[in-house]
C-alpha cells in the first residue's frame, strides 16, 4: 500500500495542465487547510500502522511546507520509503535541510528548452531545474527528471533524452492524465515513446502505455483499485477515499472516473488483479529488481 500525502495545496507556479493553483475550493474548504504539524505527525504514524511502506509527498508544492524537514525525519524514523515531487523553485535553498531524507526526488520538467518550460509553468523555472540537478548531484541525492508528456511536449522527447544524458540523470515519463480533454496519444506517438523507453536512463511503466491505448478507465468495468492500494491524506489530516479526485463516490465508477489516467492511483491499481495490466506490472517490477 502507498500513501499519497498532500502536505499543502499552496503552490508558487501556474502550470498549464494543473488546476490546484486556480481552484478556489482548494484554498477555502476546511479539509484542504493545513493542520498543525503535531497532528500531521500523528496522522503519519497512523498511516504506517495501516501497512503503508511507501510515502509520496505531493501538493501543491511540498517545499512550501515550512516544517518539511521535521515531517521527513519522522517518516524515515518509522521506516517509510519516501519520495517527493517538486517544481524546483525552492529546492536549491532547502536542499541541505532535507538531505538524506528522501529516497527519490522528482524534478518536474515539461520541456527541454527554457522558453517552453517557463511558459508551461507560468514562472521562469528552467534554470532552477538545472541548479536543482547540480545541487542534488553534489549532495549525492537520487534525483529523477519527471517529464510530463502532453500532446505538445511529447514532440520534444528526443531532446529531453539528450538533456538527461547531458546531466547524467534518469528520466521518468509521466503522460498527463487530465489536460482539458486532450488525454491520450496516437499509435505512432506511443510507438515513439516505447522506442525511447528502451534507453537505460528512460523509464515508463509498460502498463501505462497499454492503458492509454485502451483509453483509460472504463466505468462499466473499472480497473481502478485506489481504495485497496492507496491511502490519500489531505492537508487537514483527513483521509480521502477512494482518491483525491473522487473523495466520496464509488471506486472507478463515477463520472470523474471516465477515461481516468491518474497514475498515482492507477499504477498501484495495476499491482492487483488478474489481467494484462497485472502481468505488465509484474514484468516491470521484476526487471527493476
Amino acid at each position: 500500500m502507498i500513501c499519497q500525502f498532500y502536505l499543502t495545496l499552496r503552490c508558487n507556479v501556474e502550470c498549464e495542465f494543473c488546476d490546484v493553483w486556480s481552484n478556489p475550493s482548494y484554498q477555502k474548504e476546511e479539509k484542504y487547510q493545513e493542520a498543525p504539524t503535531e497532528k500531521i505527525l500523528i496522522v503519519l504514524e497512523n498511516v504506517r500502522e495501516r501497512g503503508v511502506e511507501e510515502l509520496h509527498i505531493t501538493g501543491g508544492e511540498p517545499l512550501l511546507y515550512e516544517k518539511l524537514g521535521l515531517f521527513l525525519e519522522k517518516a524515515k524514523k518509522i521506516g517509510l520509503k519516501t519520495s517527493l515531487s517538486t517544481n524546483c523553485l525552492l529546492y536549491p535553498d532547502r536542499a541541505e535541510e532535507i538531505k538524506g531524507l528522501l529516497d527519490t526526488l522528482y524534478f518536474s520538467l515539461d520541456y527541454p528548452f527554457a522558453e517552453e518550460h517557463n511558459r508551461s509553468r507560468g514562472r521562469p523555472l528552467f534554470n532552477k531545474v538545472i541548479k536543482s540537478i547540480e545541487t542534488a548531484t553534489r549532495l549525492k541525492e537520487n534525483a529523477v527528471i519527471f517529464y510530463t508528456l502532453t500532446r505538445d511536449s511529447v514532440l520534444y522527447l528526443p531532446e529531453m533524452v539528450e538533456f538527461c544524458d547531458k546531466f547524467n540523470i534518469n528520466c521518468y515519463l509521466n503522460p498527463v492524465y487530465d489536460f482539458s480533454g486532450t488525454q491520450g496519444f496516437e499509435k505512432a506517438t506511443l510507438d515513439s515513446i516505447r522506442y525511447f523507453a528502451k534507453r537505460k536512463n528512460v523509464f515508463i511503466h509498460p502498463a501505462v502505455l497499454e492503458f492509454i491505448k485502451n483509453r483509460g478507465n472504463n466505468i462499466a468495468r473499472p480497473r481502478c483499485r485506489a481504495a485497496e492500494t492507496v491511502i490519500t491524506v489531505l492537508p487537514s489530516g483527513r483521509f480521502a477515499s477512494p482518491c483525491f479526485f473522487n473523495q466520496a463516490g464509488r471506486e472507478g465508477k463515477e463520472d470523474i472516473c471516465v477515461s481516468c489516467m491518474r497514475w498515482p492511483y492507477m499504477l498501484p491499481s495495476f499491482a492487483v488483479g488478474f489481467d494484462r495490466y497485472r502481468f505488465l506490472d509484474w514484468l516491470y517490477r521484476r526487471q527493476k529488481k
